[in-house]
């Protein structure tokens, strides 16, 4: 006698992406692209611990169908955002509570709220160009699932002098999110987009994508708040393709969620572009922060600078994995890469491996370096001996080893938050 194995019905189907697309009124292209990603889910796999960027993530006991897209706000209130910003994009469960647009020359639009003829041309063409659906079954059910995306569109010759404010919010146990922040900007443009991630203590699976296309002598700068709540798991893709003369500044804040797995790409296309990527990270408990990164040279006279920094305690642990590769055509390429792990507890634990692949000898610099060690005792004596008690002598180690990063963000008001931030995790 045999009996059937019981399975669990999958929600992830590809006629669950259609409805939704028909509810959120996919233009005809967001359709054709849901409706490929969707098929893809099934003969895509997870990534697996053989992939070089996922050695330290096992996915093998994740199951996408145990989660449902999130749909609605589920009566929470998304909270005030204070400051003063160019625009103001609030979202719940990807659904948009409120949107302000409060300076000329810049726009911030849910893909399903703004009916622009120009700015859908933008979402059309763009959308999946700098992170494509097949990459993987998690790429995959973004793309299919995709709700909450957000277009930040800056006209040529701009010059944005307030930052860009997205914050979102997810709530609901087993939801699966899948927000997408596309930003573009025209030539000779100036604009800072700051995406503030938050969610309650329920299980959560995040998907995040993040598509940036900086126009020729444009500059960008976007920073990522991973501020997740204790549950969540976070599996993120950021990409950026760089035009002639063009410039990314990246930061990335991680202090929350259960797992958050970032991988972030600047494609160096454009001569004489330039990509900065900055990380800062506090773990505690089980947390797993867990960063790879790749600085691609594919075009002359293009620079690139890497520094991320974490500091551990508890039982909590911090994985980079950084490539720089410098092709046959980056000719007088400059590229550093550099990670720093600071261990508060004989628990904690940091992995780094940071990679070059040089394909050519005509470049300025290609350097990178890594360390992970407890706070200097020299150090820690030399201030205690100047009557600090242990506890606050370290603090200031730390805060002076964080700080390296912080020193680079030229906005005040993000510095000050980052600090507050960072300060309250450490102080859990």
């Amino acid at each position: 006698m045999t009996s059937a194995v019981e399975q669990r019905p999958r929600t992830l189907t590809a006629a669950a992406s259609a409805a939704l697309g028909a509810a959120l009124f996919d233009s005809p292209a967001m359709a054709e692209l849901r409706s490929r990603a969707a098929a893809a889910i099934e003969r895509l796999p997870l990534p697996t611990t053989r992939e070089r960027p996922w050695k330290y993530m096992d996915l093998s006991g994740l199951d996408l169908d145990a989660y449902t897209p999130a749909s609605s706000t589920n009566g929470f209130q998304a909270p005030v955002v204070d400051g003063d910003y160019a625009a103001v994009l609030r979202q719940v469960n990807g659904v948009t509570i409120s949107d302000e647009l409060l300076a000329e020359g810049v726009k911030a639009v849910a893909f399903d709220r703004d009916g622009d003829p120009a700015l859908q041309a933008i979402i059309d063409s763009a959308l999946g160009s700098a992170v494509p659906f097949d990459r993987n079954q998690l790429t995959a059910a973004h793309y299919a699932f995709l709700r909450g995306g957000v277009l930040v569109n800056v006209a040529a010759n701009a010059e944005v002098t307030l930052p860009v404010r997205i914050a979102r919010w997810y709530n609901g146990e087993r939801a699966l999110v899948t927000p997408h922040t596309l930003i573009v900007s025209g030539a000779n443009s100036r604009v800072s987009v700051i995406e503030d991630f938050r969610s309650t203590d329920d299980d959560i699976v995040a998907l995040p994508v993040v598509e940036i296309l900086p126009g020729p002598g444009s500059e960008i700068r976007y920073t990522a708040l991973h501020r997740w709540g204790a549950k969540t798991r976070v599996f993120s893709e950021q990409r950026t393709i760089t035009a002639r003369d063009s410039a990314l500044h990246g930061l990335s804040l991680a202090v929350g969620g259960a797992v958050v797995k970032s991988h972030i790409e600047s494609t160096l296309a454009g001569r004489g572009s330039s990509s900065e990527l900055f990380g800062l990270g506090v773990g505690s408990a089980r947390q797993q922060h867990d960063f790879y990164t790749l600085q691609d040279h594919q075009g002359a006279d293009t620079r690139s600078d890497l520094l991320f920094k974490s500091a551990l305690k508890g039982r909590s642990r911090s994985v980079y994995y950084g490539l720089t590769r410098v092709g046959l055509g980056a000719k007088n390429a400059d590229a550093n890469q550099e990670n720093r792990n600071l261990l508060l507890s004989k628990l904690a634990k940091a992995d780094s491996d940071p990679v070059l692949e040089i394909l050519t000898n005509d470049v300025i610099r290609a350097s990178h370096g890594a360390t992970a060690g407890p706070v200097d005792e020299e150090q820690l004596f030399y201030l205690q001996a100047r009557c600090l008690p242990h506890a606050q002598a370290e603090a200031l180690l730390v805060a002076g080893f964080l700080a390296q990063v912080l020193d680079r963000v030229p906005d005040e008001a993000l510095r000050t938050e980052l600090a507050e931030s960072l300060e309250a995790k450490l102080a859990e």
